[in-house]
């Protein structure tokens, strides 16, 4: 068997490259997060020479990966130190699409809130259960720890896309000296693969493994859902949006906007061009942040767009100087060639 060096070096530069930009190699609770695909950490705040910040994960990152039980873990620490501050009263509210799902009060003595999540797509409101098999009340006061996690029955993980997570750190904790209520923010996105079926060509008859002449293409999105999806067979143009606060604040926490397409190999139109261009909100995306990787999926080829914290500023201060926009819009197709 021959050994093809050109593919092993480009497949192992693709995985470099993701790795890093999506910071996927950090452990928690040991090292500290920025925003990113199902973790995030707040800007920390000063509190007597201590920068104090909270640190959030759910597990696991994508909605249809596995069967592992969901969970979420929220630790508060000094960010000077990695020191884990004990003894502390927090409130925790999480809504998602509009909706407040998740709003309680935990107390935790190693700092650490970790909750087992039952996903219910039919909750109105929350359940809690303690590890006694209790349930607790919204006014309750949560015993939780690492070792002693509670039961959440909510729609968290019940659905891919953007959780907005409150987190008041209360001035009750006697973990750390308060002089009143601290307002924390993390935003953590859970991926979501959707599928889209689309036709070959107007007159196709093809029934190659029974697909009636149609083909999926899917969207691997690491931040929200996607909407308004559209294949040109024409022009070959892909075409998609999705929830997106263009707000430099809000941006500066982002490592990077990830999307990922697949094509199926055996649609040789989109399978076996050598690049592609895009735009995003109609401005150009950088040709060398679009990827293939034609080695990770048997069966696909994976298109990755990558678009850092620093084009994304740029972005920002353009949609915002042309009045805002609460979508992220993209359109991709292959570099035509003479």
């Amino acid at each position: 068997m021959t050994f093809n060096y050109t593919i092993f070096i480009s497949a192992l530069l693709i995985w470099l490259f993701l790795l890093i930009s999506n910071n996927n190699f950090l452990d928690f609770p040991n090292k500290a997060y920025g925003h990113g695909l199902s973790k995030d950490e707040s800007i920390p705040i000063d509190v007597s020479g201590r920068q104090i910040a909270i640190e959030g994960l759910i597990v696991p990152s994508f909605i249809n990966d596995d069967n592992q039980q969901p969970t979420l873990t929220v630790r508060v620490f000094d960010k000077k130190t990695n020191e884990t501050i004990n003894d502390i009263n927090l409130r925790i509210i999480i809504n998602f699409k509009n909706q407040t799902i998740i709003d309680q009060q935990f107390h935790s003595l190693d700092g650490i809130v970790s909750a087992n999540l039952i996903p219910s797509t039919d909750s109105v409101t929350h359940q809690v259960i303690n590890k006694e098999q209790q349930y607790l009340l919204k006014t309750d006061l949560v015993e939780v720890s690492l070792t002693k996690p509670a039961t959440i029955k909510s729609k968290l993980f019940s659905d891919g896309g953007l959780y907005d997570i409150t987190i008041m750190l209360e001035k009750t904790s006697k973990g750390i000296k308060l002089d009143s209520d601290k307002k924390m923010n993390l935003f953590i996105s859970i991926g979501k693969t959707f599928p889209f079926v689309i036709q070959k060509s107007a007159n196709s008859t093809s029934n190659n493994n029974n697909d009636n002449g149609n083909i999926t293409l899917q969207v691997k999105t690491f931040y929200d859902e996607i909407q308004d999806f559209s294949f040109n067979k024409e022009n070959l143009k892909i075409s998609f949006k999705m929830p997106f606060k263009w707000d430099l604040n809000y941006v500066s926490q982002i490592l990077t906007l990830h999307e990922e397409i697949l094509v199926p190999k055996s649609y040789t139109p989109l399978s076996t061009v050598s690049s592609f261009t895009g735009t995003l909100n109609g401005m150009k995306i950088p040709t060398n942040t679009i990827l293939i990787d034609d080695f990770s999926d048997i069966n696909n080829r994976i298109i990755h767009v990558v678009i850092t914290t620093f084009k994304l500023k740029e972005y920002t201060k353009q949609i915002v100087e042309e009045g805002g926009n609460s979508y992220a819009i993209f359109e991709l197709e292959p570099v035509k060639t003479v």
